[in-house]
């Protein structure tokens, strides 16, 4: 067998070698990513190798050529930026990028021993038959959670790091993300113990790039992974993401990401959980967390988004409302003959005086707590009350750090005497936003992050041992989301990724502060139960509702219900403070049946927070929906397609197509806009109009059913509409041959006259 494989890629080497050498630029290079068009089934790599071989032909001087096997047509190539923005210009391409650095979400705490645990939530479903990827450091498949050997737990895989087939963790944050996951033995199960993974490792350490992790979502959805886990962010445009999304999102691919770890700022959400087609996960606290939480309230406003309860603060013992007065920076020059009795003292950070220093001084002058404003707009995050010329120092009153932002309103003395709520609680529960997972908004077409899931202090395999590891960040909340997804899936393998992840969010336990719910932005639809996941008996379209609704029309959106096993009867209301309708608030059905949301014409602009509440008799189950109220109503007219605004001006629209793609056009009386489908799934457009009180905005999202993805027949050798003319199709014989080779696994490198082909 060897020699007859040796001698295939031999003829193969024979056959391509009178194509004609490239002329190569001497400009430094950089890899690129190109697709020109979405996946042609088992062709892809013959379409893909077609592609190269034809540039190469036309004189494009690139080199160590990877093609793509199932992501699309294209692949990952080196060329200087001449060639690279000349090729661009050629293809026209659906995506094409420049790899860039990616890194593990910032690592939060120490890691500790500790001994199993048990993620499962009991019964018959288990996960068995589903395939996950987990795109990391590799995994340690020699642990005894994940089966002691490769091919018992993680059953396929790659290491794109060095090229080889063994996808062995040796940094250790793939293998607690993969036993979270999966894990299966007697001391420790994840959420999904017989779900199967597929293991690729892409990081050295806490670094990747871009070009590694597409390599990996490629070879990932070709080993058939239904579910793709990846705990990472950054380094990618959010177009291009996107883009990506959608072609794997397409295909019925579930897409798993960590928010970060960046919170508790605001828009702090990385790439890709903060795009669409990625169900965004963040950390929520565990029953293991030690973590202390704060809340502060100003007058009747909301609670404070940025609130953090310094490590070491005492508690408050319950709600504390008091007057406030401004202290400067808190040193003990600031503070002679100053009385805080009965108030809470409200400090501005100098970067000079400890925060300990200005509790003591507080404290000493009667004061009932201390609020810190950091001087810059982000939060506080990375101080502790500690005061190292004072080792006998111990806090006596709650100290709390609000970002510059929100407590901008308090830094100066013309705030004394505003009155303020505050309250620094040890948890009774777990269901509550971690303090450092990072927060939405991403963008005014999503709730981000979707839902939340354990991730402070929680319990893992530790790589290169037999033993376990505590440790914290919402990359090890998301392999808990993919790894009820992977239970959801067993279930129900009719399911699409949309509905799928609706199941998640709607099963979530809304986390509730002691000042009302705690916002999208820090929780999404809530923590999320996978128990309760798994006994709804409906899927929704969608994981939330969006509406715009202006001052002067109302909003709809429709809702796709499905039931689950047989006849659904539900009951729709709405909880929240803007008036919600739904087309009937009792629906009774089997199959599929259509509800619409309206929101009503607003009475002022600003952006609210309702959920739609789902009632099966028994069960309530919660969605969120996300309304922003502005000036301009848009509308589209499905007859026509035509967008209409309430707006006469002339304005700006931009188009956000399902993909990710984005057009801009001239919008107003004189230049109307036909919206035309050209493939299935959201297009959210905005109208911006120019004023001289600032932009007058209008917004709206449109669900249309495109056209499908196209395909080539099977072992067809013409090109798909989207490849350039001019690109020489291989002969039929190279095809076979190139196939052939694929299907026997071969990982080979051909080299044609100095282009290099990389078939993983």
């Amino acid at each position: 067998m060897k020699r007859s494989l040796t001698a295939l890629v031999a003829l193969a080497l024979a056959l391509t070698s009178f194509l004609p050498a490239v002329s190569y630029s001497h400009a430094p290079v950089s890899r690129y990513m190109v697709v020109v068009g979405p996946s042609a089934g088992v062709e892809t790599l013959h379409q893909s190798m077609t592609l190269f071989q034809g540039l190469s032909r036309e004189g494009y001087a690139f080199d160590d050529v990877y093609c793509f096997e199932s992501l699309g047509v294209g692949g990952i190539f080196s060329a200087s930026s001449d060639v690279a923005e000349a090729l661009k210009s050629r293809l026209q391409p659906i995506i094409f990028l420049q790899s860039s650095e990616v890194s593990l979400p910032k690592s939060v705490g120490s890691v500790n021993e500790a001994t199993g645990f048990d993620y499962f939530p009991g019964g018959s479903i288990t996960g068995k038959g589903v395939k996950v990827a987990v795109i990391d450091t590799g995994v340690d498949y020699t642990h005894p959670a994940l089966g002691g050997s490769f091919g018992v737990k993680v059953v396929g895989g790659y290491d794109f790091v060095n090229n080889d087939p063994d996808p062995l963790d040796v940094d250790g944050h793939g293998t607690a993300v993969a036993g979270i996951l999966a894990g299966n033995t007697s001391d420790f199960r994840g959420v999904a113990p017989d779900a199967e993974i597929l293991a690729y490792r892409v990081f050295v350490k806490e670094q990747t790039t871009s070009e590694l992790i597409i390599k990996a979502l490629d070879r990932a959805e070709k080993d058939g992974a239904q579910i793709i886990n990846l705990s990472l962010g950054g380094g990618f445009t959010s177009v291009e993401l996107s883009r990506l999304g959608y072609l794997l999102f397409a295909k019925g691919v579930e897409l798993v990401a960590a928010i970060g770890n960046e919170g508790p700022a605001l828009q702090s959400a990385q790439a890709p959980a903060s795009l669409p087609y990625f169900l965004s996960v963040g950390a929520s606290l565990s029953i293991l967390s030690t973590q202390i939480l704060a809340q502060v309230k100003i007058g009747d406003g909301l609670p404070l988004e940025t609130a953090f309860a310094l490590p070491g603060s005492p508690l408050s013992l319950g709600i504390m409302t008091a007057p406030t007065t401004f202290i400067f920076n808190g040193r003990s020059d600031q503070m002679q003959g100053v009385d805080l009795t009965g108030r809470i003292a409200v400090a501005l950070r100098d970067h000079r005086t400890y925060f300990a220093q200005m509790e003591f001084n507080a404290a000493n002058a009667g004061a009932r707590a201390l609020i810190v404003v950091n001087d810059a707009p982000e939060s506080v995050t990375d101080v502790k009350l500690e005061w190292p010329d004072n080792p006998s120092y111990a806090p006596r009153i709650p100290v709390v750090a609000i970002s510059g932002s929100e407590g901008a309103s308090l830094a100066n003395s013309t705030s004394d005497g505003t009155s303020v709520s505050l309250v620094v609680f040890k948890p009774s529960s777990p269901e509550y936003p971690s303090t450092f997972s990072s927060r939405g908004p991403a963008d005014d077409f999503s709730v981000k992050p979707e839902v939340l899931a354990p991730g402070d202090s929680v319990v893992a395999p530790l790589a290169s041992s037999s033993g376990y590891m505590r440790g914290s960040g919402s990359s090890f909340s998301s392999p808990q989301v993919a790894g009820a997804l992977a239970l959801l899936r067993q279930l129900h393998p009719e399911l699409s990724p949309a509905q799928a992840y609706s199941m998640v969010t709607l099963g979530a336990t809304v986390a509730k502060g002691y000042f009302g719910d705690f916002t999208f932005e820090d929780q999404g639809a809530g923590v999320m139960n996978i128990t309760k996941s798994l006994g709804l008996p409906f899927a929704l379209g969608a994981d939330y509702v969006m509406l715009f609704p202006s001052t002067v029309t109302s909003y709809r959106q429709s809702l796709n219900f499905t039931a689950l096993g047989g006849e659904a009867a539900l009951n729709l209301s709405f909880s929240g403070p803007y008036p919600l309708t739904a087309s009937s608030d009792k629906v009774t059905f089997s199959g599929t049946t259509e509800v619409t949301i309206e929101a009503a014409r607003a009475a002022f602009t600003g952006e609210f927070e309702d959920r739609l509440i789902v009632g099966d008799g028994s069960t309530n189950y919660t969605l969120p929906v996300r309304i922003i109220a502005g000036d301009v109503g848009l509308s589209f007219d499905p007859a026509t397609g035509q967008i209409s605004s309430t707006y006469s001006g002339k304005g700006k629209l931009t188009v956000m197509l399902p993909d990710g793609t984005i057009a801009q056009s001239d919008f107003g009386p004189s230049s109307p806009y036909f919206l035309q489908p050209s493939m299935t799934g959201f297009y959210r457009l905005t109208v911006s109009y120019p004023s001289s009180d600032g932009d007058v905005v209008g917004r709206l999202m449109v669900y249309l059913a495109g056209e499908s993805l196209p395909t080539l027949p099977a072992g067809s050798d013409s090109l798909p509409s989207f490849v350039p003319l001019g690109v020489i199709v291989f002969s039929g014989v190279v095809a076979a041959l190139a196939l052939l080779l694929y299907k026997a696994e071969m990982r080979a490198v051909r080299i044609r006259g100095g282009l290099r082909v990389w078939i993983s």
